[in-house]
Formats: structure tokens, C-alpha cells, sequence
């Protein structure tokens, strides 16, 4: 860190100035001892938007803060300067931050305070079953063979390999044309992104299928099934989808005949759900959990503090009930259900929060629903079906003293946060590869490379049209698009980070900034967290119209005793 000594305005104004390349690359922090005064202060001159709650305020990736102290110094640089700064940048390359990120923290987008939670609950799949990456190419090959031998599809396609870093949740496709593409948060194509199957599309090639390089995704049919565009949001789809790209790849290489996208994702599509249907994929992974199924040694022990805690706790899941009690006996061992107050099964989520017709049925103990009514909820018994009118009949819990996890942001959080009153909480376990990446020198130094060359293009166009301004312009452009590709091209996914294109979150971050109050990589990082007295609370981030409260601040005076 740079230490300053000099608090005065002026001095800010002499620096940007002078030797502006110093400032950018270091954080600057201020110790100022005034009389019994001590001040501590951080200097941030640069803005780069759309921060996630996990891309906290570090040198290389928080959105850093041009006050109008700087804007005002600012007008004082020439082009020659500018250039200077450019070399200096090409030249230089930055300290690695001290600290790392922790890739086991919970993320905050409204506050919660875990004081208010009386009761949490868990889906099942993805959320309290972490699954093995060897899940997902069962499923392709699984649904392959369904392909070849109950849709007469050709043999050839067994040859076929499953490549994990192709899609990633989050990603768009369109039926009628094949086409998988990167979506931001105002349904912009991030044009680097788009795919018809495994070949990208040129710029030219993406205007003339989407005019304006935007999808409505507004004017699809109300019902998901009569959506031409998708998206990717449970991680179950990505092997089906991955499948349906290279068996579309495949048929349009080989066949003279015109395929038609649309009829090769409704064969997949309903291979997948008779896979589903006869219990085929549930018995594989049964026979096989030790494959499958991760091992947690954290979660006992955040079940056990949660109840310790007095917290109650509940399972709402759509797997059936024998394929959960494998799993869970594989994680948890045989007394698994003593720490679940209420264990309900077979839920068709999100029609448990919409439909209020159905009642609730109990297991029995050979696994068969019975007929009775359903007048109490017992701890250690078992139930499927019903509704969530009936559940908080039943429970007598209220809305806004439940908090619920899950992995998928509309079946399992959109409906309970906007229309039940529920708090919710996701669990995206991409989150952890890419703190990963985020906290790796390498992605570091490029984040700084791009932060620098943004401010060197923004302050270029105080001199246009001036000619040289033009060209350098159009130089450090370049030099941008570059340094967002090699950025994009860190993440294992072939089309970068699921959470942010160049600039703008993605829309699956958006859509999990509005239907996920708290979000992690994995259901037991909440055990690192006192859940009687903790209070998770979003870091205010400024508004594009807004001063930074350094700006509101005369240095001048603010220092007194």
C-alpha cells in the first residue's frame, strides 16, 4: 500500500496530474492521526460496473470509485500523458492481492438476520446432495443410448464424448435454430458467446438471426414448453442439452437431409423423461452412491448446530422418498431423519407453492402413499405431495420465519420469496470454482489490465475528434476486447463466467440477485455463521447517478479536532 500524507484537495488534484499510473495501481490508504483522531480512509479511482456480492472491494475487482475530486483533476491530462500511462501499463505488473477471497463465504443481496428465521428448509438434488461430475455423463450416455434404441437414431452416435466445460447453467438456447448464446441482465447477446452447437457464429451471422443482437424473451408463451428461448437452470439439464448440441452436430454433418433443430430437442427431451419416469436414473445412482454422491463431513455437524440453535428444519424435495433415503443414509448414516422435523417428498415443485388442491399423503413404511387424511405432521414420518396453504396449516409456521434453500432459482426459490413471503437461499456450486479463478494472479492481472485501459478510453474522448485520439482510441479497444476474451476464456465453461459479461451482470445473475436473499457454493458454509444472532447485510454500492461519500467531503475541513 501507498501511504499519503497530505489530506488537502489540491494534493489529490497535483497527483492525478503528475503521476497519475501510481495511483491506479496501488490502493491507497490513509492514516491520519488529528488530536485524539484517528482516520482511516481508501482510495478508489477507477469505475468498473456490475459487482457481485462475491466480487468484494479489492484493487482488481471491486467496482472502483471515481469521486468529483478526480473527475475535476482529470480534465488537466493530455493525450500525451494518457499515452504515457498506456506504456507504463504495457510495461508494469501488479501486486498480488494479500488477501484471499473465501470461497466458503455466504454472499448477501438484501439483508437477513438469522434471528428473525425460526425454521429452515432444504431441497434435496444439487442442495444437501452434492453429486459427482461423473453424474452428468451418465446422463448423456444414458440418454444416447434411449436415442438409438427407442428413436432408431444411428448407432454411431455411442462414439460420441461428453466435454463438461462446453455449458454451464445460466446459458440461452433457442430451439428453432440450434443456437446457445450468453444473455445479460437487459437481454443483450454478448456476441463473443454464440454457438450453433459447437460452432461460434460471426457478427454478421448473429444480426441476421436477432436483429438488434437482443432476444424478447417477454413475448414467449406464458407456459415454459411454449418458450422458443430457454435457459439453462437446473444442472440436470446441462448433459441433456450438451447431448442434444452433439447429436444435432452430428446429424447435420453426416445427412444430406435438411435436420430440423426443434425435432431432435423434443426426442431428447422425452428420452430424459422416460429415464425419469422408470426410475432408470434414480436406480443407477442408487446402486452406485459411493460414485455419485459426494460425502460432506460438514453437514452433521450444521444440522446438529442449527438444532442446537433451536432452529427447526425440513426436507422439500421432488425425488421420491427411497431414492433420498440412500443418499441421505450415504451422507448422514441411518438416523438421518432425527434431525428433520418434517420430510416431504414427490413435491412437483413449483406446483407445491401454486396449486392448492392437492393434499398431502403419508409413506408408508414399504414406500407406498396411503389414503388417509393428513391432519398432523409427525416427526420421523414421511409424506408427499401437497401444497404450501396446507403446509403452513399443518405446521403453523409462519411465511416470514422460514428460510429455504435450493439450487434451482424457479421451482425451488422464485414462487416462495415473491408470493410466499419466504426468505431463500441458493446454492450455486459453479460459485466455488469461480472464486477460484477470481482469487488466481492470472485473472488478477488481466482485471487490472482492463480496468486501466477502460479509464484510458474513457478519458480519450475529452480530445475527439482530434485524429490521434481517433486512432489510439481505436488501438486500446482492440487492446479491451482482448484482455474480456482471455478473461472469458479462464472460466472452464466455454462462455465465461455465468454470473457477468464484459460489463453487466448476466441474466441468471440477475435473476438470482431477485429471487436469492443469501447465495453460496455449498449448504454447510452456513455453519461458519451464528445462526441465533448473525445478520447478513448487502455492502451499499453506489448508483451511476449517485457521489461516492468521498465526494461529499470537503478535505479541507473534514479533518479537524
Amino acid at each position: 500500500y501507498l501511504p499519503i500524507i497530505s489530506t488537502s484537495k489540491q494534493w489529490y488534484q497535483r497527483r492525478v496530474r503528475d503521476s497519475r499510473h501510481l495511483l491506479t495501481r496501488k490502493c491507497c490508504c490513509l492514516s491520519v492521526k488529528l488530536g485524539r483522531q484517528i482516520m482511516t480512509r481508501s482510495g478508489r479511482v477507477r469505475i468498473l460496473s456490475a459487482v457481485c456480492p462475491h466480487q468484494p472491494s479489492t484493487l482488481f475487482q471491486q467496482a472502483y470509485q471515481r469521486d468529483a475530486i478526480f473527475q475535476r483533476g482529470f480534465c488537466t491530462t493530455s493525450i500525451e500523458e494518457l499515452v504515457m500511462q498506456h506504456t507504463h501499463l504495457v510495461n508494469s505488473k501488479p501486486t498480488l492481492m494479500g488477501k484471499k477471497l473465501d470461497a466458503g463465504g455466504v454472499f448477501t443481496n438484501s439483508e437477513l438476520r438469522l434471528s428473525d428465521v425460526e425454521v429452515i428448509g432444504f431441497d434435496y438434488d444439487y442442495t444437501l446432495a452434492p453429486y459427482t461430475k461423473l453424474l452428468d455423463k451418465t446422463i448423456f450416455d444414458m440418454i444416447i443410448e434411449g436415442l438409438v434404441s427407442s428413436r432408431h437414431y444411428p448407432s454411431a452416435l455411442s462414439d460420441l464424448n461428453y466435454d463438461p466445460g462446453f455449458l454451464a447453467r445460466g446459458i440461452h438456447y433457442d430451439i428453432n435454430n440450434g443456437i446457445f448464446m450468453k444473455i445479460d441482465a437487459y437481454n443483450r447477446i454478448q456476441s463473443e458467446t454464440v454457438h450453433h452447437c459447437f460452432r461460434p457464429l460471426s457478427i454478421s451471422e448473429i444480426s441476421e438471426l436477432y436483429p438488434g443482437r437482443r432476444i424478447h424473451l417477454d413475448r414467449q408463451g406464458s407456459k415454459a414448453s411454449q418458450r422458443r428461448y430457454r435457459q439453462i437452470v437446473d444442472i440436470f439439464e446441462i448433459p441433456q442439452l450438451y447431448a442434444w448440441c452433439a447429436v444435432l452436430n452430428y446429424l447435420e454433418s453426416c445427412s444430406s437431409r435438411a435436420v430440423h433443430p426443434s425435432i431432435v430437442f423434443e426426442d431428447i427431451k422425452n428420452v430424459t423423461a422416460d429415464l425419469h419416469l422408470r426410475g432408470e436414473l434414480h436406480s443407477e445412482i442408487s446402486a452406485n452412491i459411493g460414485l455419485y454422491l459426494k460425502k460432506n463431513p460438514k453437514l452433521v455437524g450444521m444440522l446438529a448446530m442449527l438444532r442446537e440453535q433451536n432452529k427447526q428444519l425440513f426436507i422439500l424435495t421432488n425425488s421420491p422418498y427411497n431414492f433420498i433415503d440412500v443418499g441421505m443414509r450415504h451422507m448422514m448414516g441411518p438416523d438421518w431423519k432425527d434431525y428433520f422435523d418434517v420430510i416431504i417428498c414427490l413435491s412437483r415443485k413449483p406446483k407445491f407453492f401454486e396449486d392448492r388442491q392437492r393434499v398431502f399423503r403419508r409413506i408408508s413404511s414399504n414406500n407406498v402413499a396411503t389414503f388417509g387424511e393428513v391432519t398432523k405432521f409427525k416427526k420421523g414420518e414421511i409424506y408427499c405431495e401437497g401444497n404450501v396453504k396446507e403446509f403452513h396449516a399443518l405446521t403453523g409456521w409462519d411465511s416470514d420465519k422460514i428460510l429455504y434453500f435450493g439450487d434451482q432459482m424457479y421451482a425451488d426459490l422464485a414462487e416462495p420469496i415473491l408470493n410466499m413471503g419466504w426468505h431463500t437461499g441458493a446454492i450455486i456450486r459453479e460459485l466455488a470454482e469461480e472464486m477460484e479463478l477470481l482469487n488466481s494472479y492470472q485473472y488478477q492481472d488481466l482485471m487490472f489490465k482492463l480496468t486501466e485501459l477502460d479509464y484510458l478510453i474513457n478519458g480519450m474522448q475529452s480530445f475527439l475528434p482530434d485524429p490521434d485520439a481517433v486512432l489510439l482510441t481505436e488501438k486500446w479497444c482492440t487492446e479491451r476486447k482482448q484482455v474480456r476474451n482471455k478473461l472469458r476464456d479462464l472460466h472452464s465453461c466455454s462462455f465465461g463466467s455465468i454470473f457477468r459479461t464484459h460489463v453487466t451482470p448476466t441474466l441468471f445473475y440477475r435473476r438470482l440477485s431477485r429471487f436469492a436473499e443469501i447465495y453460496t457454493s455449498d449448504v454447510t458454509n452456513l455453519a461458519s455463521y451464528n445462526a441465533s444472532h448473525y445478520r447478513f447485510t448487502p455492502a451499499r454500492t453506489n448508483l451511476p447517478h449517485e457521489l461516492t461519500t468521498r465526494s461529499l467531503l470537503d478535505y479541507d475541513t473534514f479533518f479537524v479536532k
